[in-house]
């Protein structure tokens, strides 16, 4: 286990110095100003990962590695052909006088300092702004760059790179959960194709990086139940405290955490009273480290600006996105069929329908795009076919296959978080609340209990590899397409 953990870490920091190098090689040669080369560079990547595999016909667990290549492919080339100003979200000005997260990141760079203001988007914990700004810096120093637009934009390189590693957390909780490399990689395909991750490696927000802190925060988890030694207690709390200061939400997957050490301490309490009081000095450490680490922020913006723990930016009822006028069972539980036939992409002006909304979001966020409309039209049939397989493979885990413990668990996140999602848009719905953005940790653990079920199904699961195969051919023509303006 420990090895693996090693290859882990390390494969994330290469990813992450990888993303940071492409990025500097197209500042330097302008390839941003080219996304023709960029998406012949896409094609070619993935055309040679597919030859590969055609030709040396490789063992599972490489083709598993192949899987993380491609869907890093398709990540790093939307970051790179998409610019900050383009589908972004609450950026705003590119100027320090805004209240979107360019001025945040602005301020940070350089004021050196946090904002001053609670304001919009300056309430926002600062993790993914310190990253943004510390990687901006030092990439635009290296470049000889001070220009607003390119300050703002290097900060993307830290969305792309957390989107590159949920693909390895996936992996990593996957194996955690006993998933052999023959189901691994239908599980891979599902997160790797997915573009919700594509586009969120290519904004700049924390949506990504939130993600890649509650996955491995997850995993970190499972990884403490096999194992409550002090080395992976703390690494668990210094996960959640980073986890909650990129955005409180992160407290989500803490709920399964405190349920796990609550299970623990019982077990343990069996085993003898030194040994449960150890476990208690473990738990102390753990909320010394986490807290403080999480909340300080938090606790600042209390004190300066009287701002709640759980505050969310205030939308008035008199907005046009506002969805509280739509019945509770409309919203939340009725799937509209219907809205499928109209269009693949969503419509901000009247969509209200969560189910629907959710998928097509997963797919295309917000926006709509210039290619031929047979491709989103396919790709969200494939999609729909994969959240069947899903449900279906939630379904099965909870009802038949209760006696696979760390699938349970996985299980158990899954309609956990869901829930929390939900209670979110129940809470503030606005039609901005359905983003899928919000709900790529989701997809995670969705993902292995997919390929649990394959493991379990597999003369009868060919409708869900077709449905794999059509995303992950579909999703790559759409966004290698996307690149032209």
């Amino acid at each position: 286990m420990k090895k693996q953990n090693t290859i882990c870490w390390r494969a994330g920091i290469d990813v992450t110095l990888a993303v940071c190098f492409i990025y500097m090689v197209s500042r330097l040669t302008e390839l941003y100003e080219h996304p023709i080369i960029i998406q012949i560079a896409m094609v070619a990547a993935l055309l040679g990962c597919c030859l590969y595999i055609w030709r040396k016909k490789p063992d599972e667990k490489k083709i598993c590695t192949i899987l993380i290549i491609m869907g890093s492919v398709m990540r790093i080339g939307y970051m790179l052909y998409t610019g900050c100003e383009e589908r972004q979200h609450d950026l705003w000005d590119l100027d320090k006088s805004g209240y979107g997260h360019a001025a945040y990141l602005l301020t940070l760079i350089e004021d050196r300092h946090l904002p001053e203001t609670n304001q919009v988007q300056m309430y926002q914990q600062p993790m993914f702004y310190f990253l943004g700004a510390g990687i901006s810096g030092f990439i635009n120093w290296i470049l000889g760059s001070k220009e607003a637009y390119f300050l703002v934009d290097a900060a993307k390189t830290v969305s792309c790179a957390a989107s590159c590693i949920c693909l390895l957390l996936c992996r990593r909780i996957g194996i955690l959960c006993g998933l052999r490399e023959k189901e691994m990689k239908y599980a891979l395909m599902l997160t790797a194709f997915l573009p919700a991750f594509y586009i969120a490696g290519g904004t700049i927000s924390p949506d990504a990086l939130v993600a890649m802190f509650m996955l491995l925060a997850f995993a970190l988890t499972l990884q403490w139940f096999k194992d409550p030694g002090w080395l992976n207690t703390v690494l668990l709390a210094v996960v959640y405290g980073l986890g909650v200061l990129t955005k409180i939400s992160c407290g989500v997957v803490a709920l399964m955490t405190a349920i796990l050490f609550v299970w623990k301490f019982i077990t343990q309490i069996k085993a003898g009273i030194k040994t449960a009081g150890m476990l208690v000095c473990k738990y102390v450490v753990f909320g010394l480290i986490a807290l403080p680490l999480g909340l300080w922020y938090s606790v600042r913006n209390y004190l300066l600006f009287g701002q709640p723990l759980n505050y969310v930016l205030p939308i008035s009822e008199d907005s046009w996105l506002y969805r509280g006028n739509c019945s509770v069972v409309e919203r939340l539980f009725l799937v509209q069929i219907s809205n499928f036939f109209g269009t693949p992409y969503v419509d901000l002006n009247t969509d209200y329908n969560a189910p629907a909304y959710y998928l097509k979001s997963s797919l295309f966020n917000e926006f709509r795009y210039n290619v031929p409309g047979w491709i989103p039209v396919v790709l969200l049939m494939c999609a729909a076919i994969c959240a069947a397989a899903c449900l279906v493979a939630l379904i099965w885990q909870i009802m038949r296959n209760r006696k696979d413990f760390y699938c349970s668990i996985v299980a158990g996140m899954s309609v956990l978080y869901y829930a929390s999602i939900l209670f979110f848009y129940l809470q503030y719905p606005f039609a901005c609340s359905m983003d899928f953005r919000y709900m790529l940790f989701l997809v995670i653990p969705l993902s292995i209990l997919l390929g649990k079920y394959i493991q379990y199904h597999e003369k009868t699961a060919a409708w869900i590899r077709t449905g794999l195969w059509g995303l992950a051919v579909s999703s790559c023509v759409m966004y290698v397409l996307a690149a032209h303006r």
